[in-house]
């Protein structure tokens, strides 16, 4: 497993390590792409001055998302004829080799991960390195750019190869990583190597379009994100948070839903219209999420959560519009059986969510349809259908067959979870929230 990462910051004029790219420098992508892997240690090997190591220094403060314990490795020969600064590098130096000694006297086959900050790659990729490598074994993964994008070596090779990389931040073939590189075949996972700043924005695209989600419908896969990417891009030269995008998308939803209440044909068409572009923007708050490493739990609850209130405005407005078109006054009555039903399938959704992993171990038919109905319930492909029923006048269709379906669906869903031992209303508590 890796336990400590090595992040070489290469002076470079056409790429600092400060290059902004989705929202994020490349140094604090860098350090979290780390802390994902498993990295608990990061050293950042620098040959820039002291007053650009600082600069850096700063931009990594107040951080929250900063878990990992960060250790510089610089070298400054002019500042070294100062003996204030001499003093500096001593307290520095024994830093490390305090480190040094707790990282590699350990008797577990723990690797470290050595990669340029210019380099982006999945935390997928660095588990996967991971997990193919032996506690003796060196593994690397080779890049067009350069010799290697990526090198897994055992941790008791860190201090020799700090050694190495303090005199020349760079990852070369014919360096002595304490045993033969092997190659990994990256096929799959995403690597992308930033040259120059002005690539940053190509750069960005690529890692945008690394990050599906696999719960997505056809829907969302082939016009939801077609929409969201473009959008996802500015949204992430601002300031606002995933939670404050799920707020936004709630919003919009819920304005779609007051129009459905015009009845008529142009309302329900609005309605239809906005609900859509809802479910586009529904898609960013998750796509800013994770380009930035802002996921949490409380964000995961609070999209679900917004969601189910969208879909019940929906639905009562799907009911009313149906009656004002001449459906009768069980029209209403269907809309709030909807409703109601929506409602009732949100407990279930979410304890079907929460113990996932629970159902991935347990395998079996049941957990398997558990996960179908779940997948299929997430994604945003009705959003389309009450559209297309809106523009051919069919609305009524939808309210019949989803309010008699969504009943179907929670009893179904509680009668498996309770079948497979996950109905578990423990996944409700504040801790949970949190967890």
């Amino acid at each position: 497993m890796i336990t400590t990462a090595v992040i070489l910051l290469p002076k470079t004029e056409d790429c600092p390590p400060l290059t902004m790219l989705g929202g994020l420098s490349l140094l604090k992508r860098a350090i979290f792409t780390a802390q994902r892997a498993g990295a608990q240690t990061c050293y950042l090997v620098s040959d820039s001055n002291a007053e650009e190591v600082e600069t850096l220094r700063r931009s990594l403060q107040g951080d929250l998302r900063l878990s990992s314990h960060i250790v510089w490795v610089t070298q400054h020969e002019e500042d070294k004829q100062h003996e204030q600064h001499e003093q500096h590098e001593q307290d520095k130096q024994d830093e490390i080799d305090v480190v040094l000694e707790e990282l590699t006297t350990q008797s577990t086959p723990d690797h470290c991960v050595v990669f340029q900050v210019q380099t982006l790659l999945s935390v997928g990729l660095a588990r996967g390195l991971a997990g193919s490598a032996a506690p003796h074994e060196v593994w690397g993964v080779s890049a067009k750019d350069l010799d290697y994008a990526l090198i897994l070596f055992p941790l008791q090779q860190l201090r020799a190869a700090l050694t190495r990389l303090q005199r020349e931040p760079s990852l070369a073939e014919d360096r002595n990583w304490g045993a033969e590189i092997k190659p990994f075949d990256a096929t799959g996972f995403f690597l992308h190597h930033v040259s120059r700043a002005a690539a940053a924005p190509e750069a960005e695209k690529a890692l945008l379009l690394s990050l599906p989600n696999p719960k997505d419908g056809l829907v969302d896969a082939y016009l939801n994100r077609k929409l969201s990417r473009p959008l996802t891009r500015l949204f992430l030269r601002t300031s606002l948070t995933p939670n404050q995008i799920t707020l936004l998308s709630c919003s919009i939803g819920l304005i779609g839903a007051a129009c459905f209440w015009g009845g008529g044909y142009g309302w329900p068409i609005l309605g239809g219209l906005l609900l859509q572009f809802s479910a586009v923007v529904d898609c960013i708050d998750g796509e800013v999420a994770r380009v930035k490493f802002l996921e949490s739990p409380f964000g995961a609850w609070l999209d679900i959560t917004l969601d189910t209130v969208v879909h019940i405005a929906i639905f009562l407005g799907v009911g009313i519009a149906v009656w004002k078109q001449g459906g009768g006054t069980s029209a209403p009555l269907f809309g709030g059986a909807l409703a109601i039903g929506a409602a009732l399938s949100f407990p279930f959704v979410t304890m079907a969510e929460k113990t996932e992993e629970q159902g991935k171990q347990q395998g079996g038919w049941d957990n398997t349809i558990i996960r179908n109905m779940i997948e299929g319930l997430t994604s945003r492909d009705y959003s389309i259908i009450i559209l297309l029923c809106v523009l051919i006048q069919k609305l009524s269709w939808f309210l019949w067959g989803a309010a008699i379906g969504v009943q179907v669906f929670w009893v179904t869903l509680a009668v498996l979870l309770r079948k497979t031992g996950r109905m578990n209303w423990g996944v409700f508590s504040s801790r949970s929230q949190d967890a």
